[in-house]
């Protein structure tokens, strides 16, 4: 929720954000499930089911325009994809490659992101591709969360 500065009369928009992706919005492939795994981080693991190429979701959240260092709490395995993310449609990266031939539980990769304008902004995630050595195209995903630089 912003917040008003009376002494400047302007609204204060956040400068972070964290997503929870159970509270994603499927924008196309399978339904987002939940699974209990206590060898997770807050011992779950959420993913989009079946996956799919182009699996994508979204999520919402007001920011103050700038550069902020975004994060991915992800389960790296051999049956995932490669994540791109769009900001209000515009390609922010498309180089977020989860395939790890040993399985690491509590990954998080990490990418500079830029939002051009103070406001409500849409962060779309798609899987749109998989490494050459990959069995599927999973993502598996707790939390999204960003602050600003």
């Amino acid at each position: 929720m912003p917040l008003f500065n009376p002494e400047f009369s302007e609204l204060l928009l956040p400068t972070s954000f964290t997503h929870w992706h159970d509270e994603s919005f499927v924008e196309a492939g399978g339904q987002i499930e939940t699974d209990t795994n206590a060898g997770l981080a807050y011992g779950a693991e959420i993913y989009q089911n079946p996956a799919a190429l182009n699996d994508s979701f979204s999520f919402r959240k007001l920011l103050t325009a700038g550069s902020y260092n975004l994060s991915v709490l992800t389960v790296l395995t051999s049956s995932v994809g490669k994540l791109k993310l769009e900001i209000d449609g515009i390609l922010a990266f498309d180089d977020m490659d989860l395939y790890s031939s040993s399985v690491v539980l509590n990954g998080i990769l990490q990418r500079t992101i830029t939002i051009p304008t103070d406001g409500l902004h849409e962060f779309k995630f798609t899987v749109f591709s998989k490494n050459a050595a990959s069995s599927n195209y999973y993502f598996s995903g707790r939390k999204i969360w960003a602050r600003k630089i």
